[in-house]
């Protein structure tokens, strides 16, 4: 019983943790010339770790797919689970969020 109250102890807070939300959208800049994935950037990177991201998109879907695809690669931790919905209109991707970016690999 003392084990199980232990382990019970443990997950609490990390259940709690994916309980916080942030969202972040991509739109395009009318009155401006600033990129809206930089944009976007700046704000996932105001998150914190194991919030879980929500992105909506609103560009088309090819540009979408690879911000979205970026995202994934570089911001979402892999072992929970992803989801991504890029559309015509409106492009979504969930995940947790892994706190801060993956490292560039560099080739020599």
């Amino acid at each position: 019983m003392l084990i199980g109250l232990f382990v019970l102890f443990l997950c609490v807070p990390l259940v709690a943790d994916f309980e916080k939300k942030c969202s972040v959208l991509i739109t395009l800049r009318f009155q401006s010339n600033e990129d809206a994935y930089k944009d976007a950037l700046t704000k996932i990177k105001q998150c914190e770790k194991y919030d879980i991201l929500s992105v909506t998109s609103f560009l088309e879907s090819s540009i979408s797919k690879v911000y979205i695809t970026d995202l994934i690669q570089n911001m979402c931790m892999f072992d929970h689970e992803i989801v991504t919905l890029i559309d015509d209109k409106t492009s979504n991707l969930s995940c947790v969020y892994r706190g801060k970016t993956r490292t560039e690999r560099k080739f020599n």
